[in-house]
């Protein structure tokens, strides 16, 4: 009985060994509770902007307590660490981790109001991708 009980904690422990080591997993990574949905900003959708937003994200164990972003345009760079800000956690040990904002706009199908598409791979990777702002034309003649 006792034999069986320690095979089968090895063999947990045995699983768990080869789950942290596949790309991606990192035990201490904090879990997001709650957070306000991501959104493209109007005025960068407006003026085709795209970009990456790479951030450092600081926290006290519950909280973002400090930002630090690059790579993109200002009016992306607002908007992630807006939305970063926003972000509470379970509680998990104080950390600094990598957070990736991908703002990507594509052709529009159609003309007039659509929803962006947000893929949430939280606490390490956000993208919104929404239609492009159609050019308007002013029909002078």
């Amino acid at each position: 009985m006792k034999r069986a009980l320690i095979s089968g904690l090895l063999t947990l422990l045995s699983a768990c060994t080869v789950a942290a080591q596949n790309k991606g997993y990192t035990p201490e990574t904090p879990v997001v509770k709650s957070a306000e949905m991501p959104l493209y900003p109007h005025l960068a959708r407006m003026a085709r902007i795209e970009g990456t937003v790479g951030m450092e994200v600081t926290t006290d164990g519950m909280a973002v307590t400090n930002i630090t972003a690059s790579g993109a345009h200002k009016l992306l760079l607002d908007a992630a660490e807006h939305n970063v800000r926003t972000w509470k956690f379970y509680r998990h040990k104080p950390q600094t981790f990598r957070v990736t904002f991908t703002y990507k706009l594509e052709k529009p199908e159609v003309f007039g109001f659509v929803n962006p598409t947000v893929l949430l791979e939280l606490p390490n990777r956000v993208e919104i991708r929404t239609k492009m702002h159609p050019v308007e034309t002013t029909g002078t003649h």
